[in-house]
C-alpha cells in the first residue's frame, strides 16, 4: 500500500528557509531562472512559482493578468510580506526603477542561481592556483572557474 500523498501546502512549507516575519524566505529546492518551482500534484500535474504559490496561500487567488512581484529584488525568496500583485507593466517599471532592467539585472549575487559571491569570484580571478583548487574548495566545477577567469558567464553552472 501507497503512503498518502503530501498536500501541496506541506510539500510548499518542507522547501521553504522560513525566517522571521521581515526577512526573504528562500526556496530551497529546485527552480527556474532563479525563481522556486513545485509541482501541482499528482501524475497530470503542472510546475508552479513558488512565489504565485506563497501568495495564494497568504492572500488567495491571483486575478487573471496579474503577475506576483518581489519588493525584495530576491527570486527565491517567497515571504508573502515581499510579495505584491501587479501587471507586467507594473513588474517592468518596478524593475526599471530600480536599475535592474536589462541583460545586467542577472549578473552576479543578484542572479538567483549564484553559487559564489563577489569576493569569491574576485579571489578566483586574482590566484594562479589551478582551477581544480577553486573547484574543490567552493564545491563547483572546474568549468565554472574557468568560465570565471574569463569573465564569461553561461547557464548550467552546478556543484559537481
Amino acid at each position: 500500500m501507497r503512503p498518502a500523498r503530501r498536500s501541496l501546502a506541506e510539500r510548499f512549507w518542507s522547501k521553504v528557509d522560513r525566517r522571521s516575519d521581515d526577512e526573504c524566505w528562500p526556496w530551497k529546492a529546485s527552480g527556474v531562472d532563479g525563481y522556486g518551482v513545485i509541482g501541482s500534484g499528482g501524475r497530470n500535474g503542472i510546475m508552479l512559482r513558488a512565489s504565485r504559490v506563497s501568495w495564494e496561500f497568504a492572500n488567495g487567488p491571483i486575478p487573471n493578468g496579474l503577475c506576483v512581484c518581489h519588493r525584495c529584488d530576491n527570486p527565491p525568496c517567497v515571504n508573502p510580506a515581499h510579495l505584491f500583485l501587479g501587471t507586467l507593466g507594473d513588474n517592468n517599471a518596478d524593475t526599471r526603477s530600480k536599475g535592474k532592467h536589462g541583460y545586467r539585472r542577472h549578473v552576479g549575487t543578484v542572479n538567483g542561481r549564484a553559487i559564489l559571491n563577489e569576493a569569491q569570484v574576485l579571489e578566483i580571478r586574482d590566484s594562479i592556483e589551478p582551477a581544480r583548487v577553486f573547484a574543490a574548495k567552493y564545491g563547483v566545477c572546474e568549468g565554472t572557474i574557468w568560465a570565471i577567469r574569463r569573465h564569461s558567464t553561461f547557464h548550467g553552472v552546478s556543484k559537481p
